[in-house]
């Protein structure tokens, strides 16, 4: 491969019994290291907004296959054995990952404080030029390890309110649903018992209702003979 050419185009192919699928084709371009290089931190926190680790990301701006070097207060940090690795950890000053793109101090003190900055040149040439980034401050104290900066605390605040305002909403809006499911069981209940209490009374009415009585067959008689006898 020669840096800054196109040396060839790539494909993938994926077959099946029932079909064949090909990718787009990718230009194949060895990249030689160079541009800006800078150096971003990041604090990170536990559940009990304690500081835990600070996390240096090194941003190289060009580059396909750039080796990436460590320094602490002008000091090379130790390289690893096995550059390889997907994580390498560094008994003194935490742990790499990313091929060494980021450097995580998963312990923090006065020790730790200090400049950090990183360089990078192509992995492939042991000799090539290096291409360096801007030191950066990482200062780490008692006091600020064992706290929350302003702006997460403000944070943290507004976002317990906020979880604390929607759980008293989540109370009152389920008991007001159970108070009108409860209002609601009881208006049913009463027009139930409403119906039956009519037709109970319309039954008891029915069956006390007078018959009306026979027609006296032997006093017709007596009338006829009465008039018989006139």
């Amino acid at each position: 491969m020669i840096p800054g050419q196109d040396v060839a185009v790539a494909r993938c192919r994926v077959k099946t019994e029932v079909q064949e699928l090909m990718s787009e084709p990718v230009t194949l371009e060895l990249v030689p290291v160079g541009g800006d290089l800078k150096v971003e931190v990041e604090y990170l926190y536990s559940a009990d907004s304690k500081l835990a680790a600070a996390k240096l990301s090194c941003h190289v701006s060009r580059g396909t296959f750039p080796y990436i070097s460590w320094f602490f207060n002008n000091s090379a940090l130790p390289s690893e054995t096995h550059e390889d690795s997907h994580i390498q950890p560094d008994l003194h000053h935490g742990v790499f990952t990313d091929r060494r793109r980021t450097l995580v101090l998963a312990k923090l003190g006065p020790e730790e404080s200090g400049y950090y900055r990183c360089r990078a040149r192509d992995s492939y040439n042991d000799s090539g030029p290096w291409v360096e980034s801007e030191a950066v401050l990482v200062r780490v104290s008692d006091r600020i390890h064992n706290s929350m900066p302003p702006a997460a605390s403000s944070t943290y605040h507004c976002l317990k309110v906020f979880l604390n305002t929607i759980e008293i909403l989540t109370i009152v809006f389920c008991s007001f649903l159970f108070l009108m499911l409860a209002v609601g069981i009881g208006c049913v209940y009463k027009m139930f018992d409403h119906k039956q209490a009519h037709a109970h009374v319309a039954t008891t009415n029915s069956h006390a209702l007078p018959t009306s009585a026979p027609t006296s067959h032997s006093g017709g008689k007596q009338d006829d003979n009465l008039s018989t006898d006139v």
